[in-house]
């Protein structure tokens, strides 16, 4: 399902449980059913009808489809995530905007991946403040908030700190951290250049350094903010 139809049916699902605006009959019954959906027409509708900045691009899940090729190591595909991967709703304070939360279910040599809300995280959101995300300029829509698992990113990462991913962002970054898809496992890690070519790196030297050529490895995207973490009883 294309963004324009993820739109339709929002759409229609928010008429269905609001009625449609008067001054709107003509506009609505057109959106609904034919014509275009632009960002400029969606984001208006959202925001004087307070139905919450992205909720017209929310998908359930998604996933990207194939069009699978190797890439210096790494699995990846044309059809990057684009708006409509994931969805996020008006704060409740206005200096937060609730991001996704999610679990990744993934396949070993699939670039694409189902995000299933994390219902153990505030009802499957949570809060960012507003200021990080137009101080490091992110869209919203291709933002999600994961839990980091196991110990290879310690001390910078935690078991069970959140991360947050921006997954338009999928090529690789020397230094930079990224949520991978590794032989069907998400994990986040480092990635490294060296001569030989891209390796996952682990901050926590008990975890070796992996050659991605070495399996199957997909960007799911780059972590690019991790809240502060209180540190009492971590050491």
């Amino acid at each position: 399902m294309d963004i324009v139809e993820i739109r339709r049916e929002n759409l229609r699902r928010w008429v269905s449980q609001h009625g449609t605006p008067p001054k709107e009959k003509s506009l609505f019954s057109q959106l609904k059913s034919t014509g275009s959906f632009g960002e400029r027409v969606a984001r208006r509708l959202e925001d004087q009808y307070r139905m919450g900045y992205g909720y017209l691009d929310r998908a359930a899940t998604h996933q990207v489809p194939g069009g699978v090729t190797e890439d210096d190591g790494f699995i990846t595909s044309e059809s990057a995530l684009g708006s409509d991967a994931v969805g996020v709703r008006v704060g409740d304070v206005a200096s937060t905007i609730p991001i996704r939360a999610v679990k990744l279910r993934l396949q070993a040599g699939v670039s694409g991946f189902v995000a299933e809300p994390d219902l153990e995280i505030d009802h499957g959101y949570f809060p960012v403040p507003k200021d990080v995300i137009d101080q490091l300029m992110l869209n919203p829509a291709d933002l999600i908030v994961t839990t980091v698992r196991g110990r290879s990113m310690e001390p910078m990462m935690f078991e069970d700190d959140k991360v947050l991913i921006d997954t338009s962002r999928r090529l690789p970054k020397n230094n930079e951290c990224f949520a991978v898809n590794w032989n069907g496992e998400a994990i986040v890690k480092c990635l490294i250049k060296k001569s030989e070519g891209w390796c996952l790196y682990s901050f926590n030297r008990e975890f070796p350094t992996i050659d991605v050529r070495s399996g199957q490895c997909s960007i799911i995207g780059m972590v690019v903010w991790q809240p502060a973490r209180i540190v009492l009883g971590r050491l």
